[in-house]
């Protein structure tokens, strides 16, 4: 030990680094470390990736672990719109929803009760060429997973003195069905709006309590004609053993294929009885009635009030002239904000197109 100004320094004989240090082993590479070779040892401490297929990498997780016999049993359980939606989401789903296993049970449930299974199956041969898929968005149907809704609008003379001050009210009213697989509808016209009223037709145990749903049978008007329909309410009874029954015919149409959202009125006529039996023969529709329903302008003079006949309670059998908008489709999800729930101050008149 050397001090130098009051600082100690450690020389070399006092460190541990005077010895002499072991030489270091050489590191032997794998692929020499073994008498033989063995050309696998050339990976060794190597991060290698397995090799992807660039096309299985785009896919999702859904479609690389289903298979596609599964996804075409799960499309086969879903409702034909939301196998319309999975068909917008990639180019896979639409090849894969475009399987006729699939439209071949959507279109067994659509007619289901209008017709056998043999029939459905003929049609789709002879008519549609084999295809299901095609019949489903050529043929006309009635559509079960929500409500027709038409909004019908007319005006009434008000008063006007110190407090009121409304020469004219504009009155708004709708009309509802409900339409089922075996042949059943449920309909019902209030001033509720469609938000309250929805819940109400969701279940048969809810609307059998309402005394305000009328329930009934429905079928068609012309036999090999999907879009010309009949609906017949069941008899509503008076204490005196005379009853009044409500029929009405109703056009079916879509606004682009596949949709079937429209009902168009062509007639409403109740008829009296007594004792069971129908006083007058139920007054059907002519050609002529059939036909108009096809004119623009007919929606348009309902609204207005154009060629409205005066009512007559006396008669056994009466048209009613009034409430006879064209009837829209809303399906359950959008019931509760469709632009139907608008009240007459915000919308006066709707338009169906």
């Amino acid at each position: 030990m050397v001090v130098f100004g009051g600082l100690y320094a450690l020389l070399d004989s006092d460190d541990e680094l005077d010895q002499p240090l072991a030489p270091e082993k050489p590191i032997v590479p794998p692929t020499v470390a073994f008498l033989t070779p063995r050309p696998w040892t050339s990976l060794y401490n190597l991060r290698v990736r397995a090799p992807v297929d660039a096309k299985h990498k785009r896919l999702s997780l859904i479609q690389r672990v289903v298979p596609h016999e599964l996804m075409v049993e799960i499309f086969k359980r879903a409702a034909p719109a939301d196998v319309s939606r999975a068909a917008c989401a990639c180019r896979p789903w639409r090849l894969l929803t475009q399987d006729e296993h699939i439209w071949e049970k959507a279109c067994l449930d659509a007619w289901e009760y209008r017709e056998h299974v043999e029939t459905t199956h003929a049609i789709a041969r002879d008519r549609f060429r084999g295809s299901y898929r095609r019949m489903f968005f050529a043929r006309p149907r009635l559509r079960t997973e929500g409500l027709y809704v038409s909004r019908n609008t007319y005006i009434k003379p008000g008063i006007t003195d110190w407090e009121n001050v409304k020469p004219v009210h504009l009155v708004c009213y709708y009309r509802y069905f409900r339409f089922f697989n075996n042949g059943e509808f449920m309909s019902k016209t209030s001033p509720e709006r469609l938000s309250k009223v929805f819940k109400l037709f969701k279940t048969k145990y809810a609307a059998a309590r309402d005394d305000g749903v009328y329930h009934g049978g429905y079928s068609l008007q012309f036999e090999g004609d999907d879009s010309r329909l009949h609906l017949e309410c069941a008899p509503r009874h008076r204490n005196d053993d005379t009853h009044t029954t409500l029929h009405m015919w109703l056009r079916l149409r879509g606004t682009h294929p596949g949709a079937s959202n429209r009902l168009d009125f062509v007639k409403l006529a109740s008829v009296d009885g007594a004792g069971g039996v129908d006083e007058s023969p139920v007054p059907f529709p002519t050609l002529a009635q059939w036909e108009e329903v096809d004119d623009p302008g007919l929606a348009y003079r309902r609204s207005c009030g154009i060629n409205i006949k005066r009512y007559n309670g006396t008669l056994p059998v009466r048209d009613f002239n009034r409430g006879l908008n064209t009837l829209v489709f809303v399906p359950w999800e959008h019931a509760a904000d469709h632009v139907l729930n608008n009240s007459a101050e915000e919308m006066d008149f709707f338009v169906t197109g």
